[in-house]
């Protein structure tokens, strides 16, 4: 009761009362464990039980300390071996690859004593990220600048749903503390350099019983050597995982995988596959575009029509050139396919340079190559130019197969009983075969199992063994079609920048000069 003969109000408990209440709950707990150190010491002393508990625990200690050591040593080796989250994405080009390669090699040597204070954490993922953009763009002298506003955004957006997703699934009640809980156990981290002295005092105190002293002393130092290498494993794990993920958002960034996205990449059509598809009346989606080259007279028409069965012309002539001819093909287990027509390969560099824009444009191509034919300079010619474009740009090379026609003609003549056994290669014709694939995989750079052996005429041999070649292709060449479609939808186009200016007008238009109408 108060003077005025009023009751007291209640008294709210203080906010800092949960405070003292967790550090008497921790020292409750921790009071049994603590008190059986110098009891349990006292106990051992009294009764001679001292030396016997010494080599106790020096076998015990030390048998675990191999058995942990030998548990540790393999997990640390499996760093060194391949892992699945490794693996190059699929849409990544050639450069991001090699980008890659150096952030593997900066996540196995990076120090983990750099994960220790935010500083050395924020250096290490600067490091990351210039190492990814010097060789994204090394012919700038600003590559850490080399991207748009829009590819910012999404870098941000793709690493707060990795984090998110982190903290749900793998950080323990990451769901469920709070930011001001995290804070607070941050803030008692000054409390760590009073419990190292008090734990220093308390080997002072325990040489009263210099034995047991000493016992305690060689089991903690096998323990600590032990939770040592526990820790560097934990830490080499997760130092390699934090440059890996900083490295992937860079590469991603500094390649242009994220100027489009995902949704519009998968409705895009390319203006090549637009203008060929002229006559049909839609595209479904982006069409798997197969190129056949070679040199004249090596069956480049007849291979075409052994693949389509029936030759269905989209377009007779197209507006670009009056050599190339696209066709629509089907097959089953094939998506959406065009199979394009070249002329025959010239030595002149202005057709050279039309040839290699069509293959850029291509998602496989099929080289024709005459078994009869010896003079393959002019091959070898044209597809190192290819690579070199590809390599120079920074570009995969699309899957590449050679169609060795013509066996039939090969000596001798009148040898003619398919099937044609190849790998034991019994007779003279399938022997001759034989070492001709051999040939040309040495003259052209190329395994040969890319070689296959057609006859393409009208008495048609091992044409299904070309089209099970090509559907074994058919991962590299999705793969070629989805990095062609990026560099397409990413590429400059006056109707976005039209639309992008219409839209601003209205922003201006309805902020500015219109402001009391609002929104």
């Amino acid at each position: 009761m108060t003077a005025a003969g009023g009751s007291r109000p209640p008294q709210t408990p203080s906010k800092r009362s949960g405070v003292p209440n967790l550090v008497l709950l921790g020292l409750a707990l921790l009071l049994p464990a603590l008190s059986l150190l110098p009891l349990g010491s006292l106990w051992l002393w009294q009764n001679g039980y001292v030396i016997y508990w010494a080599i106790a625990t020096f076998v015990v200690v030390s048998i675990a300390f191999v058995v942990l050591r030998r548990i540790m040593l393999p997990l640390a080796e499996t760093q060194e071996t391949a892992k699945p989250e490794d693996v190059p994405k699929v849409i990544w080009n050639a450069r991001q690859e090699e980008a890659w390669k150096d952030v593997l090699e900066l996540a196995r040597t990076a120090d983990t004593s750099r994960l220790a204070g935010r500083e050395e954490l924020l250096g290490l993922g600067l490091e990351t990220v210039t190492l990814v953009a010097k060789r994204m763009h090394p012919d700038h002298s600003d590559p850490l600048l080399r991207f748009t506003l829009p590819e910012a955004f999404a870098v941000i957006e793709q690493a707060s749903a990795g984090l998110r997703h982190f903290a749900e699934t793998s950080l323990p009640l990451g769901d469920r503390i709070t930011v001001a809980q995290i804070m607070w156990i941050y803030g008692w981290r000054t409390a760590i350099p009073i419990i190292e002295k008090g734990y220093d005092l308390w080997r002072l105190i325990r040489l009263v019983n210099p034995i047991s002293a000493a016992t305690q002393e060689l089991r903690e130092r096998y323990t600590r050597q032990i939770y040592d290498m526990g820790r560097e494993h934990v830490a080499r794990r997760l130092t390699e995982a934090f440059v890996k993920e900083v490295g992937k958002a860079a590469i991603d960034l500094y390649g242009g995988s994220l100027r489009v996205s995902g949704a519009r990449l998968a409705q895009h059509v390319t203006e090549a596959s637009a203008r060929d598809s002229v006559h049909l009346a839609e595209v479904a989606a982006e069409p798997i575009r197969i190129l056949v080259a070679g040199q004249s007279g090596a069956g480049k028409s007849s291979l075409i029509n052994a693949l389509t069965g029936s030759i269905d012309a989209i377009v007779d002539v197209l507006p670009s050139t009056d050599r190339f001819t696209a066709y629509r093909i089907a097959r089953e287990g094939l998506p959406e396919a065009m199979i394009i027509d070249t002329p025959g390969v010239d030595p002149d560099p202005k057709e050279v340079a039309e040839l290699l824009g069509a293959i850029g444009n291509s998602d496989m191509v099929i080289w024709t190559v005459a078994a009869t034919r010896a003079a393959r300079a002019l091959d070898r010619a044209t597809l190192d130019a290819l690579r070199a474009s590809f390599r120079d740009k920074g570009q995969i090379v699309p899957p590449l197969l050679i169609a060795l026609t013509h066996i039939d003609r090969m000596r001798p003549f009148a040898e003619w009983s398919p099937p044609i056994d190849l790998v034991n290669a019994s007779t003279t014709k399938a022997k001759n075969i034989r070492a001709a694939m051999e040939a040309i995989a040495d003259d052209l750079a190329l395994p040969v199992q890319r070689i296959i052996p057609v006859r393409s005429d009208t008495e048609r041999y091992n044409i299904d063994a070309l089209w099970a070649a090509v559907l074994d292709a058919l991962p590299e060449a999705k793969r070629s079609r989805l990095q062609r479609c990026l560099r397409a939808a990413s590429g400059w186009n006056w109707r976005t920048v039209l639309s992008q200016a219409a839209n601003a007008g209205r922003v201006i238009s309805r902020n500015v000069l219109r402001p009391d109408q609002g929104p």
